[in-house]
């Protein structure tokens, strides 16, 4: 058994423990909540927040928790305090640290652990909030640790306002009758500070939390509305920190003024806000303040001479209609929220019950990716790409397809989400990669000399190795000529992408690899990547293409599309072609190559040589961990 690390700054993390008057006779009830949440999301057994102090463990508040050995040098939360993310162990019985582990091998039967430090406001990690289960979770995602740390933020926030009403009762008792009153204003304005964010003056996460519980506890009929700002990250990083800071002041200001008397603003998080209305009962009230909110926020944001826009994606959830629990208010509003997020820019989404389904669907998928994996059950297939004027075949698009065991064949919106989440997205991508290169190969040698192949690539092959490195060996190991691949990235992740992926992407450039940008339009930052990147073709989404003979503004968009990748001298294909109109009208204006229902849907690499009468299609390896 490896016993937990002795921090370096032990003293001082006693020290702040101290401070919050716990210990092992002295629960702190308004924690009681949050663990009884954490069991209830994770579906666990146990949830707990674990105290760390010299030589033993105490509860400052548990759930299912039964007789355990509380010894510091046996708790999975001494570990986990050592680091600053979530520690997450999903079978106890394989890991080194775990395995011989009292917790493990004795009567609490400990298999699975994942905790997330509590840190103190001077940054001491005080002990951990944990769900713990006798039984292994290997699917424990990303999504997921994402929750537990927002629930350990909450956890935090109450701490934080036991140690302050810990210190004002010290202070009080110790204090000269005639400084006691000051002594009382000054932890009245502590406690005024741990209830509202410092930059925007509003609420701030944890008493947003609190006034939820209030209000659903009192059974007053209440809505959330869930707010994040689109585009803002791209914004911050372009024009600096301080106007970001003044766009996130500015837009506070404007929710402050939407909310009405007895409602609440609240920034909980970088960009993220949420106002709680209370006493609406009515979907179409709360839509209408949504949407006013969206007007509010994309109404042109004037700092230091600089006009800037951005939009607000808003989530809706009401209670009683929808919860009457206040953790899954907010988490339907967030459900809420990333429907209407995947929906584009500037859109409010209400909670439905499919919304729940869809998420746990998502779940799912997540834990039966990585059986799918081992088991070979992901497949390429090939959509053809051809010349407009003559509808000569140039290349293909090599789609993912999920071959699962059950539901047959599956088509990547309905998993992708949860593979792109997953710690399985770099590992997919290889194969992807591997196996197009193959095929694209393998035709180009038995009758399709010019053949180029597409391959999307996930933002997680992004930060995983030497893309470029990668690329350039599978290439070798085909036999495929650089100029025979075309990478394709969307708007999304080339926004997360910093100067050393910039450098990756310009070797590939320089090696003769094509870059293509997908999507284009859809995003927030189409003309910064122009200028940014090394591309060499721009795809036209769908989405206009579809609109072009019936909507002027996609038609203009489309036009504008064209104008702008003449003037940076890149090619252009146009994706979702269903009628010889749209081909003849994108022809016309000078768009060279298309891809589409048109000349062909996404099919099996025989049916795709079959069609267009090229050899028949090598054996493909089956995307398993051990190929990749």
């Amino acid at each position: 058994m490896k016993c937990p690390p002795i921090l370096p700054t032990e003293t001082d993390r006693l020290r702040a423990l101290s401070e919050y008057g716990l210990g092992d006779e002295r629960p702190l009830p308004s924690l009681d909540s949050v663990v009884r949440i954490a069991a209830r999301i994770f579906d666990m057994p146990v949830a707990a927040v674990n105290m760390i102090g010299s030589d033993h463990v105490f509860f400052a508040a548990s759930v299912g928790i039964g007789e355990v050995d509380m010894r510091r040098d046996v708790s999975f939360c001494a570990h986990a305090i050592a680091g600053d993310g979530v520690m997450i162990v999903p079978d106890a019985t394989r890991d080194e640290r775990f395995h011989d582990n009292p917790l493990v091998t004795g009567p609490a039967g400990l298999r699975f652990y994942a905790g997330v430090p509590l840190v103190s406001s001077c940054g001491q990690p005080l002990g951990a909030l944990c769900v713990i289960d006798g039984r292994p979770h290997p699917e424990f995602s990303r999504d997921d640790a994402d929750r537990l740390r927002e629930l350990a933020l909450m956890a935090s926030d109450r701490l934080e306002l036991r140690r302050i009403e810990v210190a004002a009762g010290s202070a009080v008792r110790t204090e000269r009758p005639d400084d006691a009153a000051a002594a009382r204003r000054d932890t009245a304005e502590l406690l005024r500070l741990a209830d509202f964010d410092v930059l925007t003056g509003l609420a701030n996460r944890g008493r947003f939390f609190r006034l939820v519980e209030e209000t659903l506890a009192a059974a007053t009929p209440a809505a959330v509305v869930m707010i994040d700002l689109d585009g803002f990250k791209d914004v911050n990083d372009t024009l600096g920190h301080a106007v970001g800071d003044g766009i996130l002041r500015e837009v506070a200001a404007r929710l402050e003024r939407r909310t009405g008397e007895g409602d609440t603003a609240a920034r909980i998080g970088g960009d993220e806000f949420a106002i709680l209305l209370r006493g609406v009962a009515e979907p179409a009230a709360v839509m209408a303040v949504s949407d006013a909110i969206n007007d509010d926020v994309a109404r042109p944001i004037v700092i230091d001479g600089q006009e800037i826009h951005v939009a607000a994606s808003c989530g809706v959830a009401l209670a009683p209609l929808h919860t009457k629990n206040p953790m899954e208010l907010l988490g339907n509003a967030d459900l809420a929220l990333f429907r209407a997020k995947t929906d584009g820019r500037g859109r409010s989404f209400a909670f439905e019950p499919a919304l729940r389904m869809e998420a746990a669907a998502r779940r799912l998928y997540g834990m039966e990716i990585h059986r799918a994996v081992k088991a070979g059950e992901f497949l390429l297939f090939y959509q053809p790409q051809v010349r407009l004027t003559d509808g000569a075949l140039t290349g293909a698009e090599a789609l993912i397809r999920w071959l699962h065991p059950q539901r047959g064949l599956l088509a990547p919106a309905a998993f992708l989400p949860a593979l792109e989440r997953g710690p399985l997205a770099a590992t997919v991508g290889s194969w992807v990669l591997d196996q197009a290169c193959a095929q694209a190969a393998f035709w180009r040698r038995h009758g399709a000399a010019d053949f180029r192949i597409g391959v999307n690539l996930f933002a997680a092959q992004f930060r995983v190795g030497d893309l470029a490195s990668e690329v350039i060996e599978a290439l070798d190991r085909h036999g495929l000529p650089a100029d025979a691949l075309e990478l394709e990235i969307t708007e999304n992740i080339a926004l997360g992408l910093d100067e050393v992926v910039l450098d990756r992407l310009g070797r590939l450039r320089a090696h003769g690899v094509g870059l293509a940008v997908d999507d284009f339009g859809t995003g927030f930052a189409s003309l910064s990547l122009l200028k940014s990147y090394p591309l060499t073709r721009i795809k036209i989404d769908r989405s206009f293409v579809t609109g072009m003979l019936t909507s002027g503004k996609d038609a203009s968009v489309v036009r504008a599309i064209l104008d702008i990748a003449r003037a940076f001298d890149l090619d252009t294909i146009a994706e979702g072609i269903e009628e010889e109109a749209e081909r003849d009208d994108l022809l016309h204006q000078g768009c060279r190559e298309g891809q589409g229902y048109f000349f062909g849907k996404p099919m099996p690499a025989s049916a795709f040589a079959e069609a267009f009468g090229i050899a028949p299609a090598f054996h493909h390896a089956p995307a398993r961990r051990e190929a990749m």
